[in-house]
């Protein structure tokens, strides 16, 4: 009698849903094949990276979140935010592939020597996000403008219906229209060659934005995966920087924020941020 062996596709974490909802995004769903599938990590520790200090809140969270990823052997990691939140010291203390959504689409958008727009949905209160990410990645030099769709109002929307993630989700004619002429001005008054849409929660729109605009545009929550995918399938060298000697310090600080505060391991996933730093 012969024994069948059934292999089981590697398992690439996703951290974070990009929306409010703690389940996988359909657009990552789909992505799934006999080889790989997408496994949902969320985080347990609750910040609105509104400042430095509560930015550095949500790094942890992230960390903490990739360094449960490795524990549960999946075989790399995608981090679900345009943020990459954490990035750096996660390959500090990991020791498999980490990709970040916004690294990924950045990369993508300035190959062949291209200059690239990103136009995101949120307000310019937000722009410090992107600053960040244009100095860290090397492709942000490509960058020539952040455009921000949304005036600072959209901020006291999120998580109602009439918010532009919800009605980005419901493929609305008006938001879309909206994206698509910002990115229409990025290529005749910033000359952009290609167009990075600057958060993870435009997937639902980013292919039909796509097909409307002239000049290839770059969802980062599909490119970043794919990328996550074409990592775990390459043999890595070894660690550029530095490791860790400490790499249970950030779980057991999460440990102990989630132990010590009254309700955190009960937040609904509803009352996360629809601007993806929850």
């Amino acid at each position: 009698m012969h024994t069948i062996q059934v292999t089981q596709p590697a398992r690439i974490a996703v951290l974070g849903s990009g929306t409010r909802a703690a389940a996988m995004p359909p657009h990552l769903t789909e992505l799934a094949n006999a080889h790989y599938v997408p496994q949902l990590i969320d985080s347990r520790l609750p910040a609105f990276a509104g400042n430095p200090y509560d930015r550095l809140v949500v790094d942890l969270a992230y960390v903490e979140m990739a360094q449960r990823a490795q524990a549960s052997a999946c075989a790399a990691i995608f981090i679900n935010t345009y943020a990459d939140y954490g990035i750096a010291a996660m390959r500090a203390a990991v020791t498999i592939p980490v990709v970040g959504a916004g690294e990924a689409a950045m990369t993508i958008a300035a190959e062949g020597g291209r200059k690239f727009s990103i136009v995101t949905v949120w307000p310019p209160s937000m722009k410090f996000i992107y600053d960040e990410r244009t100095r860290a990645v090397a492709a942000g030099a490509a960058c020539l403008r952040v455009r921000h769709v949304s005036p600072e109002d959209e901020l006291l929307r999120l998580g109602s219906a009439e918010g532009v993630q919800e009605r980005m989700a419901r493929r609305e004619d008006a938001v879309i229209e909206m994206i698509v002429r910002e990115c229409e001005r990025a290529i005749g008054e910033d000359g952009a060659q290609a167009i990075v849409l600057g958060c993870t929660c435009m997937a639902p729109v980013g292919p039909q934005v796509a097909a409307a605009v002239a000049v290839p545009v770059i969802e980062g929550s599909r490119a970043g995966y794919r990328a996550a995918v074409a990592a775990a399938q390459t043999p890595q060298a070894p660690a550029a920087g530095p490791r860790t000697a400490r790499a249970m310090l950030i779980p057991s600080i999460v440990d102990s924020y989630v132990n010590a505060v009254p309700g955190t391991q009960a937040a609904p996933a509803a009352a996360q941020c629809a601007v993806c730093v929850f």
